[in-house]
């Protein structure tokens, strides 16, 4: 747990690097809009990169392509808050966790 913590943390460090060397040139999207407001996350992403809205971006789990990852079965499902807070019930053992991403906070 402390290695992923660790791990975020250096993310964190990297993402500020960005921030720092191309100011507003990386767009931010929190799991959370995008679980809140699909279509408006989508339709923000997409203008961002210069792309038109289409439907099709937010019926994705209808496609009969091939999708060959790991999370193959999630690409059928449309996007759902089903795991939102599926952590809880192993909070008792994410202390490692907490300390490494306390010590990244500062």
């Amino acid at each position: 747990m402390h290695e992923i913590g660790r791990y975020y943390a250096d993310y964190v460090d990297l993402m500020a690097h960005w921030d720092e060397v191309l100011p507003g040139r990386v767009l931010r999207v929190q799991h959370e809009d995008a679980l809140d407001d699909l279509e408006g996350q989508t339709r923000r992403m997409l203008h961002y990169i210069g792309l038109e809205f289409e439907e099709a971006c937010l019926n994705f789990h209808t496609t009969s392509h091939a999708v060959r990852t790991a999370s193959s079965e999630q690409v059928r499902q449309p996007i759902n808050q089903k795991g939102k807070d599926a952590w809880n019930p192993y909070e008792p053992w994410l202390g490692n966790l907490k300390e490494a991403l306390a010590t990244s906070a500062t």
